[in-house]
């Protein structure tokens, strides 16, 4: 118990010197990594979310924070695409591929709540929504940056200032404040023609 107290220390300390969301992370098997399994099962998920849970009472935390979780197939598509190797083995040795039919359903599980979720998250959810419209337009797996550059050059005129202002606050890691009427609204109008192109794979 000793080292596991040390352990357990040592990622609290990790987690304050993290931007504000925090460190987030999941450990899986490297079985599921390499030979990929939708919903994908992990042994341990850390975030901000449930620190106090994982301060107050740890061995509780660790034998209950586990299970499967859809998000880990577009984490894993990102790390194929854009990770890079802190330590150990390089990354094509250790994650196999996935699917196009597991990672589109990973990214609508992840957006399919946007009109509620911008309110809360909003430069996550817009720029999040660009990025799977990019995908789906043009089958590139790109950063929610990149999704928002893209999103400037391709969507409707009347929200060029409100993707800019997500830009903006992404860049300097600032809130974003915003409207609940024009949230929404970009919301609709996103999951409207992410739908759409979906239908249409």
């Amino acid at each position: 118990m000793v080292y596991f107290s040390k352990r357990k220390d040592e990622v609290v300390e990790l987690n304050k010197s993290a931007p504000g969301k925090g460190i987030e992370l999941s450990i899986v098997k490297k079985v599921y990594c390499k030979n990929f399994l939708y919903p994908t099962p992990f042994d341990l998920h850390f975030s901000n979310m449930h620190l106090q849970w994982f301060i107050t009472r740890p061995a509780d935390y660790i034998s209950k924070m586990k299970g499967t979780d859809k998000d880990l197939a577009a984490h894993f598509t990102i790390i194929k695409n854009y990770g890079i190797a802190l330590y150990g083995a390089q990354i094509d040795e250790i994650f196999g591929d996935v699917t196009r039919e597991d990672y589109l359903d990973s990214i609508w599980c992840d957006i399919e709540g946007a009109k509620e979720d911008i309110l809360e998250n909003p430069v996550y959810v817009i720029l999040n929504l660009c990025r799977a419209a990019v995908y789906l337009k043009s089958n590139l797996v790109v950063s929610k940056k990149q999704g928002g550059e893209w999103a400037l050059q391709n969507l409707a005129g009347k929200y060029q200032s409100f993707i800019t202002a997500a830009l903006q606050s992404y860049a300097l890691g600032i809130d974003m404040q915003v409207s609940k009427a024009e949230a929404q609204e970009f919301a609709d109008y996103m999951l409207l023609m992410i739908g759409e192109m979906m239908i249409e794979i």
